[in-house]
Parts: structure tokens; sequence; C-alpha cells
């Protein structure tokens, strides 16, 4: 085997492990899913009731539906209320 090919036959041995201990590493995935469905809905109810505090529900002033908009900026950041 040439230096070259030795060279791409490493090289692909590291990727390939370095996607494993990535793909492999930390919870799984669906415990990490639920949390997230769970912080978007805490950060919806949150900014439902800074709409409802505002007077803005359930529809804002410009027509849109507070509970949409909570929603679409939730999805975006759970931080946005």
């Amino acid at each position: 085997m040439g230096c070259l090919q030795r060279t791409v036959v490493v090289l692909g041995g590291a990727i390939l492990l370095l996607w494993l201990v990535g793909k492999f590493s930390g919870t799984s995935g669906d415990s990490a899913d639920r949390s997230s469905v769970s912080d978007v809905e805490s950060c919806v109810a949150r900014g439902i009731s800074y709409f409802s505090s505002i007077g803005a529900y359930p529809m804002l002033s410009d027509g849109r539906k507070a509970t949409d908009t909570a929603r679409e900026r939730c999805n975006r950041t759970t931080t946005a209320f």
C-alpha cells in the first residue's frame, strides 16, 4: 500500500471515528426532543400571559393571532418571553 493510500485510509477512519463518537455521546435524542417541546410550550404560555397582560390577547393590534405570534417567536428562541 502506497503512502497516499495509507493517508486516505487513516483519514477516512478518523472521520468515521469522530462521527461515531458524536453520534453516540451525550443523552439520547428522544429526551432532548421532549425537553425542547416542553421548553417551547412553556415559552408560548409565557407569551400568551404577556400578550394578555398588555391587552393584546387574543388578537394583536395588527390583526395577527397572539397565540400564533408567540409560537413563532418561541420556535425561534425559547427565551422570547
